[in-house]
Formats: C-alpha cells, structure tokens, sequence
C-alpha cells in the first residue's frame, strides 16, 4: 500500500511540476490494474500468465502533426544508484510493452482511463525513471544505450519512450523558466509551442492555439515557445515584445552549429523587426565559449547572406543565455523498482 502511495505522489508532482507547463493533462484514475487481454502471451518473469497490468498515471496531448490524441502509458520509477541494473531496466521495459499492447484493445483499459474513446488516438508506453539519491544520472543513459530493440518485446506498432535522470532533470529545469518567465512578465501567460510546416508533414492545428509540446518536441535538439506581447495591467504600457523563447540542448561548442540555428529561426520566419528571439541553452556540459560562438555566428551569417541595415540589426538582435539548472526530487525516501507478480 505504501508503494502505491508514493508512486501516485510522484505522479502528482509531475503533473503540478512538469507536464502542466508543455499543455500535458492527466487522466483522474491513477494507480490501478486493467484487465490483461493476451494471457497466453504475456507472462511474468516467473513465467506465470498474468492477469492484470499497471497503470501508474496516463498522459494525454493532442499531436498536431498526427492529427491525433497521444496517450502516454507511463510507469513511473524511481532508483539509487546501488538499486540501477540492465536487468531491472529491460523487465521494467517489457513490462511496459506488453502494457502499452494490451491496452490498444482493451475495453477496460478504455473505460478505466480514456474520457473520449472516439476521436483519433494512440496509445504509448513513457518509462519515466527518476533518481531519489541524485548520484548517477549517467549511469542510466549508458546502460539504456546497451539493450536492443530486438532484446524487448514490444510490438511491432507499439511506441516506447523513455525519460532518464538527465531529462527528466532538463525538464524540470525549463518547466521552471516558463513558469517563471510567466508569472514575472517575460512572457505572456499565453503561450503555445511552435510546430513549423515540414517537408512531409503539415500542422493540422492553428498556430495560435496552445498546442502541447510532444514529447518528439521535448527531446528534439530545439524546440520553439511563441508568446504575445506582455502589458502592464495598471498602466497598459507594454513591458515585452511578442516573440520567441528557444530551448536549446546542444554544448554550443561550435559557430557552424549556431549558423545553422539561425538559419532555422529564419527559414521559419520568427526574426523580424517586431519580435523578439532569445534563446536558453540548457546543456549542463554547455562550452564555456557559447556566448561568443553565438556572436561569431550572427556576424558570419550576415556576411554571408550580404545582410545590411535592419535586416542585419534584426539578425543581431537575437539574445542567448544560459539555462538556470534546477534538481528535482520526485520521490518519497522509500521508493525502488515494484516486483512484477
């Protein structure tokens, strides 16, 4: 009982913490079994058919490339160092799998979880795996890296992802800035995340509308927050121009990556006179010499495209700073990997 108690307070600080601020929403039931639909498939680690699968938290947000709802199926973790093994990490893996499987045809997962079970939607597993020491976020990335695909279970139409130590603490991180820049005026409160027109996929949703950031969107190498313009409620006086916050993961260790920064922002068609763009970089490994690689390639890329005058002036006006790294502390004292049954 005590487990499940300390899974569902770790499920309530990432919904409060976490997800509320990319437009992710919880579904209300949390911490419950559904009915297992291919027992003769699906066999605990002792081999035993099993009869149910957990459901810690389920996660949703509209896809507007997919045109569709996505529901993340997450199994909520949380380790020591001493307690982090390849071992637990693929039973912790197949076990999502067969999850995420049964849940795709299972009426009680349905009426359990979904609100809606008839608009487009699709079903996913999110491993999502904190560190309550703190003391080896590194260690789960590496051993991650070791296990195949083809060492898992997972269907072959069937979604896995998984958040680690280092993302979950990269989130953390800028959650904590919107919520911030909001509540101080750096931003409107009124925010979306920006999904471009791609080669082989068009947004199906206005670029106005508070669209959630995917989780594709969250581990990209960048992704784009757009904002209004910010008022002064007493005065009405405007405090910040309309604009862009761009979080970026890269080291910045290079012009040539930076260039290619700005040609995106440019080819997207967010620098102009009106707005304003300033970029985060969040990488705790980020180069000492970031900011001066930022500068170096605003100045080449204007060369090289001959920019002058206000076209040049709207290329320099683009600001980058260093991320505040925060560290989360998800879990109660006494959380471990759950033994299957």
């Amino acid at each position: 009982m005590s487990e499940t108690i300390n899974i569902s307070l770790i499920a309530n600080k990432i919904a409060a913490e976490i997800f509320s601020a990319f437009y992710w929403n919880s579904y209300p039931q949390k911490d419950t079994n559904f009915e297992c639909v291919n027992p003769d498939k699906h066999r605990t680690p002792s081999d035993k058919p099993k009869s149910t699968h957990p459901g810690d938290v389920v996660f949703h947000y509209f896809d507007p490339y997919l045109n569709k709802r996505i529901h993340l199926h997450t199994d909520l973790k949380s380790y020591a160092k001493t307690s982090l093994n390849i071992k637990n990490i693929r039973v912790a893996l197949n076990s999502l799998a067969m999850t995420v499987e049964c849940a795709e045809a299972s009426a009680d997962w349905r009426a359990k979880f979904l609100e809606n079970d008839q608009e487009p939607h699709e079903v996913r597993g999110l491993l999502f795996v904190a560190s309550h020491d703190g003391q080896a976020p590194a260690d789960f990335d590496e051993k991650l890296s070791k296990i195949g695909r083809g060492s898992l279970q997972i269907s072959k139409d069937n979604i896995i992802h998984v958040l680690g130590p280092n993302a979950i603490s990269n989130l953390y991180s800028i959650a904590a800035d919107i919520k911030l820049s909001a509540a101080y005026g750096h931003i409107s409160k009124r925010y979306r995340f920006f999904y471009p027109d791609l080669t082989l996929w068009k947004r199906a949703t206005a670029e106005d509308e508070r669209n959630a950031a995917t989780i594709e969107t969250l581990l990209s190498p960048y992704f784009i927050l757009r904002h209004d313009r910010v008022f002064d409620e007493d005065s009405k006086e405007m405090l910040q121009r309309a604009g862009s916050l761009v979080y970026y993961s890269r080291k910045g260790d290079t012009v040539e990556e930076f260039i290619y920064l700005i040609d995106s922002l440019s080819r997207y068609q967010l620098v102009n006179a009106n707005e304003q763009i300033r970029i985060r970089i969040f990488s705790r490994e980020r180069s000492p010499q970031f900011k001066n690689n930022f500068e170096k390639a605003k100045k080449r890329y204007c060369d090289e495209w001959h920019f002058e005058d206000g076209r040049e002036s709207e290329i320099m006006g683009i600001k980058i700073d260093a991320l505040n790294q925060l560290a989360p502390n998800y879990s109660p004292d006494e959380i471990g990997w759950r033994e299957e049954e």
